[in-house]
C-alpha cells in the first residue's frame, strides 16, 4: 500500500477571466522510503501540489490519503495537528526562529504539541545531519548549509511519515546544495521516512529514484 495516495485533485484560483487552473485532475502514489522529484517551470503548479499534499491548502475537489488516513476529511483543528504530527516541511528559506539556538527550533514542532522530546533521537538526527556541535548556536552563528540542515532536523524531530521539501537546496551555493540532498537521501534511508521534493532544477531532480514532471497544473 502507498504512504501516500492522491486522487483527482484538482484546484483553481480567482473567478472569471482572472480564474486561473493551477491542478487539473492530478492522480499521484508514493510508496513508503521513496524519494519522488516533482520537476516543472515556474507557475506549473508544483507547488500549489505539494500545499495540498502537505494539507497547507484543500484542493476544490479529489481525495488525498497519507498512512491510511483520509487527509480532507479532517476539520481544521485536526488537520493542524496532522501537519504537525505526519509532515515534516523543508523550505528554500530556513524559517529558524532567530531568538532560539539550534536545539530549540528542532524541538519547535514537538513543542506545539506538548510532546516530550526523545533526546536520544534528537542526538541522531544532529549526527546525520552534522550539527551536533552547533546545537546551542543562534542561527546567525551559522553557515546557510548549517541553518538548513537545522530545518531538516527540524522537519524530522517529530518522525513524521512524509518530508514535503520545497526546492531545499534553491537559497544554497552548488557544494552545499549537493552536501544536502546526500543528507536527505540518507537521512531517509536511516530514519525510514519518505522524501517528496519540488525542484525548477533538473540535477537536483536526477538524484531522485522517480521523477514526476508537472505542466499547466497536469501530470505529463
Amino acid at each position: 500500500m502507498p504512504i501516500l495516495k492522491a486522487e483527482h485533485i484538482t484546484k483553481k484560483y480567482g473567478k472569471g477571466d482572472s480564474e486561473v487552473m493551477a491542478l487539473r485532475d492530478v492522480s499521484l502514489e508514493v510508496e513508503k522510503g521513496e524519494f519522488v522529484a516533482i520537476v516543472g517551470r515556474s507557475g506549473s503548479g508544483k507547488s500549489t501540489l505539494l500545499h495540498i499534499l502537505g494539507a497547507m491548502d484543500r484542493p476544490d475537489s479529489g481525495s488525498l490519503t497519507v498512512d491510511g488516513e483520509d487527509v480532507f476529511a479532517m476539520n481544521d483543528e485536526q488537520l493542524a495537528a496532522y501537519r504537525r504530527a505526519k509532515v515534516g516541511f523543508v523550505f528554500q528559506f530556513f524559517n529558524l526562529l532567530p531568538v532560539m539556538s539550534a536545539r530549540e527550533n528542532i524541538l519547535v514542532p514537538l513543542a506545539l504539541d506538548s510532546r516530550e522530546p526523545d533526546n536520544e533521537y534528537l542526538e541522531q538526527l544532529a549526527q546525520a545531519m552534522g550539527i551536533a556541535d552547533r546545537l546551542d548556536h543562534y542561527p546567525h552563528q551559522l553557515s546557510g548549509g548549517q541553518q538548513q540542515r537545522t530545518a531538516i532536523a527540524r522537519a524530522m524531530i517529530a518522525k513524521p511519515s512524509v518530508i514535503l521539501a520545497d526546492e531545499p537546496t534553491g537559497n544554497l551555493d552548488s557544494a552545499s546544495g549537493r552536501e544536502i540532498l546526500d543528507l536527505l537521501r540518507k537521512s531517509i534511508k536511516q530514519f525510514g521516512q519518505t522524501l517528496i521534493l519540488i525542484t525548477h532544477d533538473q540535477s537536483v531532480a536526477q538524484t531522485a529514484d522517480r521523477i514526476i514532471t508537472i505542466s499547466d497544473g497536469m501530470i505529463v
